[in-house]
C-alpha cells in the first residue's frame, strides 16, 4: 500500500514549507513542524527529483525516500505519492540516502542496521498455492535444502552513498557503493536528483508444444535456485538459494507459462535453476515436469528482462470409464524430468 501522504505545513520567516510526514520503519524518525519563529533553525529545505531515464516507463503509486545520518542518529523518512517527489527539511549535515517504492503488497523489509543492510526480502509460501487445496496431495518433489518463498513485487530504488546539506547547496555522490573514481555532485540550488533504478528482474516462462494440454485440471509452477532477498543500497543478493513459488495458466491450446519478478539469482549461484511445472489432470493424478533452465537464467541478454522457454511436453491423458485399476485417492506425485527441445 502507498504510505500515508501527510503534508504539515508550517511558518516561519522564510517560507510555508510542505513537510512530508515521516514514517519509520524500525527506526525512529525525525520531522519538524515550523509552529514558532525560530523552531528547526538548524533545517533547511531542499527539493528531491527523481529521474527515471534508465525506466522511463516505471509506475509506482509512491516513493519512500530515506536520509541515514553519518553520525548514526535517526533516520528521517519522507513518502510522496506517484513519480514525483518535494521539497523537504533535514538538519544540516552529511547522511547517506535511499529511495524506493512503498506499494509493494509482498516486499518485507529489515532494516535494523541502516543504509547499508537495508534487506529487501519476501516471505514462505506454499509451494502449490495455484493449485486447489483438495488437489494438492502428498510426497510433494522438493529442490533439496531450498525454503520456497514468493515473489517480490516491481521495485525501483536509488541509493546515494554520501550526500550533504549544507547551507550553500547539496552534494551527493551518484553511487551506491563508494569508489575510488566517484565524482561528487553540487547543487547550489538545493536539488537533490535521485536517479532511479529498476531494482527487481521481470521473468517470462513459457513451455510450447504441449500435448493433452485439455485434459488439466489445474497447475501451477516454481523455480529453484533463485535469491529470496537482496540489500537495496548495494544490490547484493542473499547468499542461499530459493524456491519461488509460481502462478501457472494455460495460454492457448499447446502452450502454458507464467510471468513474475524476482531478486535475480544469488551473487555467487550454487544450485541449478529448475522449472518445475506441476499438473493435476482431470483423473486427479498429479505430475511434476521438471525442466534444467539453468543456462537460460544465467546467460540471459539481458539479466532484467528474462524469458525463459521449453518445448515439447506430452502430458498423460485422462483415465476414462472403469477398469483401468487406477485409484484416484492415491497420494504422492510422479516426477518426469523433461529434456528440453531447442
Amino acid at each position: 500500500m502507498v504510505g500515508l501522504w501527510n503534508i504539515i505545513r508550517g511558518h516561519n520567516s522564510c517560507d510555508l514549507l510542505p513537510i512530508a510526514v515521516s514514517l519509520c520503519l524500525g527506526t525512529a524518525v525525525s520531522s519538524c513542524i515550523y509552529e514558532y519563529e525560530g523552531d528547526c533553525i538548524d533545517q533547511l529545505p531542499f527539493t528531491i527529483e527523481n529521474d527515471w531515464q534508465a525506466c522511463p516507463d516505471a509506475s509506482p503509486e509512491g516513493i519512500a525516500y530515506i536520509f541515514f545520518p553519518a553520525d548514526g542518529g535517526e533516520a528521517w523518512r519522507f513518502d510522496f505519492p506517484g513519480r514525483t517527489a518535494g521539497k523537504v527539511s533535514i538538519e544540516v549535515g552529511k547522511y547517506k540516502f535511499l529511495s524506493y517504492n512503498d506499494d509493494t503488497y509482498n516486499v518485507l523489509f529489515h532494516d535494523e542496521g541502516g543504509y547499508e543492510s537495508y534487506e529487501a526480502y519476501t516471505a514462505e509460501k506454499d509451494l502449490l498455492g495455484a493449485i486447489p487445496q483438495d488437489e494438492r496431495g502428498s510426497s510433494l518433489p522438493r529442490s533439496a535444502d531450498e525454503r520456497t518463498v514468493g515473489c517480490p513485487d516491481m521495485m525501483w530504488s536509488c541509493a546515494y552513498c554520501d550526500f550533504s546539506l549544507w547551507y550553500d547547496g547539496v552534494r551527493y555522490a551518484p553511487y551506491s557503493i563508494a569508489r575510488a573514481d566517484t565524482v561528487m555532485k553540487y547543487s547550489p540550488d538545493f536539488v537533490l536528483t535521485a536517479a532511479q533504478r529498476q531494482l527487481t528482474a521481470r521473468y517470462r516462462f513459457r513451455i510450447e508444444d504441449i500435448e493433452n494440454l485439455s485434459g488439466v485440471k489445474s497447475m501451477s509452477a516454481a523455480l529453484s535456485g533463485m535469491a529470496g532477498a537482496m540489500m537495496l543500497a548495494s544490490g547484493r543478493k542473499e547468499a542461499y538459494p530459493s524456491t519461488l513459488s509460481l502462478k501457472a495458466s494455460i495460454i492457448d491450446q499447446t502452450t502454458a507459462g507464467g510471468e513474475f519478478h524476482t531478486f535475480g539469482i544469488p551473487g555467487q549461484p550454487s544450485a541449478d535453476n529448475t522449472l518445475s511445472l506441476f499438473v493435476v489432470i482431470k483423473d486427479g493424478r498429479r505430475f511434476c515436469y521438471q525442466f534444467d533452465v539453468t543456462e537460460q537464467v544465467r546467460s540471459a541478454p539481458d539479466p532484467m528482462n528474462v524469458c525463459l522457454i521449453v518445448k515439447g511436453l506430452t502430458l498423460e491423458k485422462p483415465e476414462t470409464g472403469g477398469g483401468t485399476g487406477f485409484d484416484v485417492a492415491v497420494d504422492g506425485w510422479e516426477t518426469v524430468i523433461v529434456n528440453i527441445n531447442d
